[in-house]
């Protein structure tokens, strides 16, 4: 594995901008082949930087709907639960987990009151409260800066430099500095996959 450089940084950019600009395009831009950014793509998707190509869809625009935060309170014994049936809901875009056990939605509120909204794929006994937050605006952001961007060791948190070893282990794409701490992982990932079984 090689370390990213700034011509990796300037395409990760360029596809944030518009994830189907053409190979050639982006060649041009960072003065390469087709070819040898296709390879660089390919890389980035196997070092689990890209990890899918995507398309962002306006769903207030398309229906109508209503943009929506809601912080959703949840009992310290249902947080996966309700995280798992936010990611359900009709017309979510975010979910995510606050470290005090909240689970955050940004979401397009289709016809409908919140409630039972909510009620379609949560239990509200899960819940101690929720708030509700209607948007007058809000925009995604992606960009990228070269500054403290690096791929670290999921073993020993080292940055990793020069070789480094990627390995899909369990289905999810990992790096490592070393091959002894990608041993050490997949020893210990199937050491509790074993105590599970």
């Amino acid at each position: 594995m090689r370390d990213l450089d700034d011509t990796d940084l300037e395409i990760l950019e360029l596809l944030l901008e518009n994830a189907r600009r053409p190979y050639n395009e982006i060649a041009e831009r960072v003065d390469l082949t087709p070819p040898a950014v296709s390879d660089r793509i390919a890389r980035l998707e196997e070092q689990g930087l890209i990890r899918g190509f995507t398309i962002d869809v306006d769903r207030e625009k398309l229906r109508g709907d209503v943009p929506v935060l809601i912080e959703l309170e949840a009992r310290p014994d249902a947080v996966d639960e309700v995280y798992a049936g936010a990611t359900e809901l009709p017309g979510v875009d975010t979910v995510a987990e606050g470290m005090d056990g909240r689970v955050i939605v940004r979401a397009t509120l289709p016809d409908a009151t919140a409630r039972s909204w909510l009620e379609s794929e949560i239990d509200l006994e899960s819940l101690s409260g929720y708030n509700v937050t209607l948007l007058a605006r809000s925009d995604r952001v992606a960009g990228l800066s070269a500054g403290g961007f690096s791929l670290e060791c999921v073993v020993c948190g080292k940055e990793i430099t020069g070789d480094g070893v990627t390995a899909t282990v369990g289905g999810e794409v990992k790096t490592f500095c070393c091959p002894s701490c990608e041993d050490r992982y997949v020893s210990e990932y199937e050491d509790r996959r074993d105590a599970l079984e």
